[in-house]
């Protein structure tokens, strides 16, 4: 549980917001100078504003008016922002184990399978500047986990990168998420990171919450009130190799069922089993009402419309496919030209192109060595 209450003056700005979650990742969302990096950094005891007080699971980092202050160590925050701030003088190594406590985790079954996730093992030996963007941000957030924190904090961690750096440093967080259990307070401006991501978004504007909720109630909100600064819709799909079809130029994709739906993806390298993650856009989700037989779309899939969102002008639709979700973007047009109610049988056509694989650790054919070199 986090209670966060902060108030703090500037020329010209006034931040004043109350927020209290008891979600594990709870989403910060909302433009960029509208003061959520000042939360996070208040929740780290980075910055102690004019008033306030920070609670996390009962426990008191900050209360301005009876004069606690936790320092930044008795914390146990993790940050990671924009800028990976590694030590250039470091090798990747050397910028891990700077961690506080990763010598004693780095032998250890646990460390392994920090450096696994995040596919480490090949840089170790690499100094930052050689790295790429992406690569510095996984260098990043396995210092954090390396750290074992009580609570991870990102501060828009992909806004630098490209798109597909960008999803992949998603899909680790993700990956991470699932893994750890680790409670994270996310900062961001796009809705695609907050979807894939928060369990709950607080939005922010001008120093002040204007929603808190599950994500896509508030961005719905958001929308009906033309305040929703991006559209885009993203859906990161951790599946498993179910078959290679060589012949056809293309791999099949587990999504689970009974029975079994695949799905097809650009051939990738890998074993049955292996998994990997995809990234499919929204806007390239076709509906049916029925098979509409033969297409050059390789995908063509039964679903079921679990449930249906006006945002802003857009209609987004939440669909079973086997045993995962797909979130799709039509028209209100189109929405109600196919009767688009909960519960409806439809059909999804999915281009073979449309989807794009970020990573897989089988498939990498990376594997770290946990006795590689000693920490120094």
């Amino acid at each position: 549980m986090i209670e966060l209450r902060i108030e703090h003056r500037w020329q010209g700005f006034h931040l004043d917001v109350d927020v209290q979650s008891a979600s594990q990742v709870l989403g910060l969302f909302g433009p960029s100078g509208a003061g959520k990096s000042s939360l996070l950094h208040a929740l780290s005891g980075w910055w102690t504003p004019d008033l306030g007080s920070v609670r996390v699971e009962g426990e008191t980092w900050l209360d301005t008016q009876a004069g606690i202050a936790l320092p930044i160590e008795a914390r146990g925050c993790a940050v990671v922002s924009q800028d990976a701030l590694l030590f250039p003088h470091r090798s990747v190594l050397g910028n891990l184990t700077f961690a506080p406590g990763a010598h004693k985790l780095w032998n250890t079954p646990e460390g392994q399978r920090i450096l696994d996730l995040l596919r480490l093992g090949p840089l170790l030996e690499r100094k930052p500047t050689t790295l790429s963007g992406g690569e510095q941000q996984r260098v990043a957030l396995g210092r954090a986990l390396l750290a074992q924190p009580r609570m991870i904090l990102l501060d828009e961690p992909a806004a630098s990168l490209d798109a597909p750096m960008a999803r992949e440093v998603m899909a680790l967080l993700l990956e991470i998420k699932r893994e750890w259990k680790l409670p994270m307070v996310f900062v961001t401006h796009r809705t695609s990171e907050l979807l894939a991501l928060a369990d709950e978004a607080a939005w922010i504007e001008a120093g002040r919450i204007v929603h808190q909720g599950a994500p896509l109630e508030v961005l719905a909100q958001g929308g009906r009130e033309g305040g929703l600064p991006h559209h885009d819709v993203e859906n990161l799909l951790s599946l498993t190799v179910a078959q290679h079809d060589a012949d056809q130029g293309l791999t099949w994709m587990s999504l689970g069922g009974e029975p079994e739906l695949r799905l097809a993806v650009p051939p990738i390298d890998g074993p049955i089993g292996a998994p990997a993650t995809i990234a499919l856009q929204g806007e390239d989700i076709l509906l049916a009402e029925a098979n509409p037989g033969p297409t050059s779309a390789r995908n063509v899939l039964p679903a079921n419309l679990v449930r249906r969102t006006q945002v802003g002008e857009e209609v987004w639709v939440d669909l079973a496919v086997g045993a995962v979700e797909l979130r799709a973007r039509v028209t209100p047009g189109a929405a109600s030209s196919l009767g688009l109610v909960p519960g409806k049988a439809l059909y999804l056509l999915i281009k073979t192109t449309a989807c794009r694989t970020l990573f897989g650790n089988a498939l990498t054919g990376e594997r770290s060595g946990s006795g590689a070199e000693s920490p120094r």
